[in-house]
């Protein structure tokens, strides 16, 4: 079984500013979705997230491959949320049982995302909605992550979307390149993907927690579990529409919202 819990984000890790925003656009966006819906989330790593979730949510499941990250993702949850290890593309879960599925970050890890997608086409009810997020490969300053598989770009994105099944289809991009290209910013991005690519981050260690300061800025570490004061107020606000036929090079990261 491959060991997904070294490159998932668990209480305690060391995140920059960016990463934190990132993690809080992502949850903030789920819980604008979740108000009184079942909701599930796939590949919920050690549940972060799964707080912002389960004060707006009707119910609340999530699952995960990793049965380490789990473990975590039970200790800080306790039996507010049920949870379940499973694999992404062979869901165990009845059809039509959620109005709401949210994933982040994980379908580059998938083999068959085709699988996947379709798996929460048919678990959600219909008019149930999909969100989900995936680094856009197309931006400059792309690297690949350990353990990855392969990245969607836009158009690709929306097509598996489309091919699963989905009516409706919204592509959107976050992070605009263009607020990093600084000197500075750019010198960074370079490092951070040189260290990246030779798998540096693959352990913590005195020499690893100064490498990534050097490739991500200052550091914080992440709570168990997201509190409240980090749920964006107008959370949609911060993302910008995208042509689902069109290539997107501006944006670090993509969020697609398909409808059942």
């Amino acid at each position: 079984m491959t060991d997904f819990l070294s490159i998932t984000e668990t209480p305690g890790a060391l995140l920059n500013r960016e990463q934190l925003g990132r993690m809080a656009l992502r949850y903030s966006l789920a819980a604008e979705l979740a108000g009184g819906r079942r909701v599930l989330e796939v590949a919920c790593g050690a549940g972060v997230g799964l707080g912002l979730l389960r004060g707006v949510a009707r119910s609340l499941a999530a699952c995960d491959y990793s049965t380490a990250a789990l473990a975590l993702a039970q200790q800080s949850t306790g039996a507010q949320v049920l949870l379940a290890a499973a694999d992404a593309q062979h869901l165990p879960y009845a059809a039509g049982a959620f109005d709401l599925i949210v994933s982040f970050e994980a379908i580059y890890y998938l083999p068959q995302p085709a699988a996947f997608l379709s798996e929460c086409h048919r678990l959600l009810a219909t008019g149930g909605r999909l969100l989900l997020s995936t680094s856009n490969p197309e931006w400059p300053f792309f690297a690949p992550g350990a353990l990855s598989v392969h990245y969607p770009t836009a158009p690709e994105l929306a097509r598996l979307l489309q091919e699963a099944g989905f009516q409706s289809v919204a592509l959107y991009g976050s992070l605009p390149v263009d607020r990093m290209l600084s000197p500075w910013g750019a010198a960074r991005a370079r490092v951070r993907r040189l260290l990246l690519g030779v798998g540096v981050f693959r352990s913590d260690n005195l020499l690893t927690r100064a490498l990534k300061r050097l490739g991500y800025g200052t550091l914080t570490p992440l709570p168990p579990l997201l509190p409240a004061s980090m749920r964006l107020a107008d959370p949609f606000h911060e993302l910008t529409p995208l042509q689902a036929d069109q290539p997107d090079r501006r944006h670090r990261v993509l969020f697609a919202l398909a409808e059942k």
